[in-house]
């Protein structure tokens, strides 16, 4: 066989080289005309100095996910898909089969990376459930297309209500429902 000889580069040669581009650490999820998201910055300025900060840790999947909200943008919490999978304590390719069969359908960055809302941890902690309980995936999926009919069915009911009594009756009842047929999304 042909070898070929790599060439000796002296050690004070160097390789001309171009800085890389700026790389936003946060961006914003709320994209508003007229309103720069605040961790994007302009090719050419230096950030500062790191300092001496610990990685955001991961909740436990005993934490309540629902005070994950930004109080300054009122956006709830997002996960990417590595994250969600260990919230749920399942691997990742099982969360993109649920998305690949309609099961959840989980947002999207513009790099298409998967973001895992919190009511998208709910409903696949709901398929969970109702895979521990014997159904298959067909099953589950005509069990999450009643329990969407029956929420959509109690969001026509309650713009009819008149009242704020028969709202809440409305909304109790329907609940029970859901939890009756073991379709509560609440955990």
């Amino acid at each position: 066989m042909y070898l070929r000889q790599r060439s000796n580069v002296d050690e004070g040669t160097t390789v001309p080289s171009r800085p890389l581009p700026g790389r936003p650490e946060h961006t914003s999820l709320i994209k508003s005309p007229g309103i720069k998201s605040p961790g994007i910055k302009s090719p050419g300025i230096k950030s500062p100095a790191k300092t001496n900060t610990k990685p955001a840790a991961t909740p436990e999947p005993g934490n309540n996910p629902d005070q994950e909200m930004d109080p300054a943008t009122g956006i709830e919490g997002v996960y990417i898909i590595s994250v969600a999978a260990r919230i749920l304590e399942m691997h990742p390719q099982t969360l993109r089969k649920y998305e690949r069969l309609g099961l959840i359908n989980p947002g999207r960055t513009l790099g298409m990376l998967r973001l895992y809302s919190i009511e998208d941890i709910r409903k696949v902690r709901l398929i969970q459930r109702l895979s521990e309980m014997g159904l298959n995936l067909a099953g589950i999926e005509f069990a999450l297309g009643t329990a969407d009919n029956l929420q959509l069915l109690n969001r026509r009911l309650q713009a009819l209500a008149e009242d704020d009594d028969s709202r809440q009756a409305i909304e109790s009842e329907i609940n029970a429902l859901l939890r009756s047929l073991s379709l509560s999304f609440d955990d």
